[in-house]
């Protein structure tokens, strides 16, 4: 025990001796947190500015016009019967997309028949577009609940009986667990989960590279129950650190900027001992990889998007091929990221986090055993 914390004590001593992994723990974790936080803080976005492409020019278009503009996702910036003049636009990016509204828009309506109307956008951001479709879909079923009076007196007995006989349905959308439907509301709170795997990993892989680089050898070291105190050692003191930096991302920000926050703390406070504990020893699990004290921040650049992904909360897990699956069971960051959200955003309890955690705990048993295997390699 006495040399447990003696390891703890030099692990704090070099940490806090060294500039970089400094830097990391202290400006990398609250610059990201206050960073994500502040590029989302709007949450909606709204008056996203598109242009008309009105080949109809009806009274029926126009109305269509003013619905799609009253609404807040998009500002109709532009109104125009040039098709090439709107694509130009769009790619000088003085707009963000356009809608063509064809020439037998009122004729098709009349008739009973579906106009088809094209939304054209550009890559760069899936939000623009969700904006845009939106809006239409919005001013669409609008316009169609107004002109359905005019829509019967123009068919013959057969359509109206069917439309007659046709129950109309509404649709109630309530949104339980993101009150905003925003995007910063339902991004934030799992990226915060990610962003202390990230910076964890980035820590650890520069002290093991430090180590490396510098060639530290100590007879002790070739022991077995050394190497364990070693590895126990190396854990308490990244966790003890992390779990400060824990209550900052998912304390103090959810209260800063009024994210989600419907789980019970003591729930969360379980939830996290295995996470970090199991992220540590993922980490140490790693170290023959880590060449020096320099190449682990380059992994901060690459992972942000497949873990986010890897998680199951941008992309059901259920759909994920079964290699996808595989990592998804094998880096902590996933499981945790879905235990916390159930707990924290959708007002869960540990018995809804059960497969989780079982998979949180079992890989702290397995990445425990492959961490005393490479810290015995990586110091022999």
């Amino acid at each position: 025990m006495n040399e447990i914390i003696k390891i703890i004590c030099n692990e704090f001593r070099a940490i806090g001796t060294n500039i970089p992994i400094l830097i990391v723990l202290i400006l990398g974790n609250v610059g990201y947190g206050f960073l994500y936080n502040l590029l989302y803080n709007t949450n909606v976005y709204k008056e996203a500015p598109i242009a008309i492409v009105d080949m109809s020019q009806s009274d029926i278009s126009r109305h269509f016009i003013d619905y799609i503009d009253a609404t807040q996702q998009v500002k109709v910036v532009s109104k125009t019967m040039n098709f090439h003049e709107a694509k130009q636009m769009l790619i000088e990016r003085e707009i963000v997309g356009f809608l063509y509204i064809p020439s037998e828009l009122k004729e098709e309506i009349m008739k009973g028949n579906q106009a088809q109307c094209v939304v054209y956008g550009s890559t760069l951001s899936f939000l623009d577009y969700l904006n845009i479709y939106e809006a239409v879909n919005f001013a669409s079923l609008s316009v169609n609940s107004e002109l359905l009076p005019e829509m019967v007196k123009s068919l013959n007995m057969i359509d109206v009986l069917f439309l007659a006989n046709d129950k109309a349905v509404n649709i109630v959308n309530e949104p339980l667990y993101n009150s905003s439907e925003g995007y910063g509301t339902y991004l934030i709170p799992p990226v915060m989960v990610i962003i202390i795997f990230q910076t964890l990993m980035i820590t650890v892989a520069m002290r093991c590279g430090e180590e490396k680089s510098t060639r530290l050898r100590d007879n002790k070291t070739t022991s077995w129950s050394y190497s364990i105190k070693i590895v126990l050692g190396k854990a308490f003191t990244n966790v003890m650190i992390y779990s400060v930096f824990a209550v900052f991302f998912l304390g103090l920000l959810p209260l800063i900027f009024d994210l989600p926050h419907l789980g019970d703390s003591l729930d969360i406070i379980i939830m996290m001992i295995p996470y970090l504990f199991a992220s540590v020893f993922f980490c140490l699990s790693l170290s023959p990889f880590y060449t020096d004290g320099d190449m682990p921040l380059f992994f901060i650049v690459f992972m942000s998007v497949p873990l986010v992904f890897l998680t199951g909360i941008s992309y059901p897990l259920e759909l994920m091929p079964w290699h996808w699956k595989i990592f998804h069971y094998l880096i902590p960051t996933a499981p945790a990221t879905l235990a916390f959200v159930k707990l924290d955003c959708m007002g869960g309890n540990l018995t809804n986090i059960v497969p989780e955690m079982t998979t949180l705990w079992i890989q702290c048993a397995v990445y425990f055993v492959i961490a005393v295997l490479s810290i015995k390699e990586l110091r022999n």
